[in-house]
């Protein structure tokens, strides 16, 4: 959303719920500098887009420095949050994803409790993507403590893309995602938490 201002995501969006039926909409801004994290961004926006049409908003950013955000971003119209992980080991993060890695588990940790506070339980959510190098153990230790904490994560297989710097980096085998997905789906079910 960087490339467009809150009013013309607002128009965009009209034009979508009216002329393709749209019924939700994800925005998500990357990792911007500021310590924010793209969340002044995402706010604006929201606050534009339910001004111009009532649709349904989930936030997609990097957890900001200071957690008064999440109250902001809620207020502006965002109903979801997306705090995407990706990696849960600090050294696969830093060998895969350095950039991103300068935002420590820690803190992502400390920014999921204080986002379910104002989103609610099953309403922030988190990406995993296997096969990055974390271990089916490490996987597992991260959504257990992701659950108790009322975060949905959601575990999908690494898929490398031609002409990316991981284009060689090989998928997860299908009987490791399994390993890992039936043990977490027991265990979001047992949580009562709903994709």
């Amino acid at each position: 959303i960087a490339h467009k201002t809150p009013q013309q995501l607002a128009e965009v969006a009209r034009a979508a719920v009216l002329l393709d039926g749209v019924t939700h909409m994800v925005m998500t801004t990357g990792t911007p500098p500021g310590d924010d994290r793209g969340a002044q961004v995402l706010a604006d926006s929201a606050a534009a887009i339910k001004a111009t049409v009532q649709l349904p908003l989930q936030g997609q950013c990097e957890p900001p420095e200071r957690d008064h955000w999440f109250e902001r971003m809620k207020a502006a119209g965002i109903d979801t949050l997306g705090l995407h992980l990706e990696a849960v080991s600090e050294a696969v993060r830093a060998r895969v994803m350095p950039g991103k890695a300068q935002v420590p588990v820690s803190r992502y940790l400390a920014a999921f409790e204080a986002a379910v506070e104002v989103f609610g339980r099953g309403q922030v959510s988190t990406y995993i993507l296997a096969g990055l190098g974390d271990t089916r153990e490490q996987i597992l230790a991260m959504c257990e403590r992701l659950v108790a904490l009322g975060v949905y994560p959601f575990v999908v297989p690494f898929v490398p893309i031609s002409g990316t710097p991981m284009e060689d980096h090989p998928p997860p085998e299908a009987a490791w995602m399994r390993s890992i997905l039936e043990p977490l789906g027991a265990m979001v079910s047992a949580a009562g938490l709903r994709s």
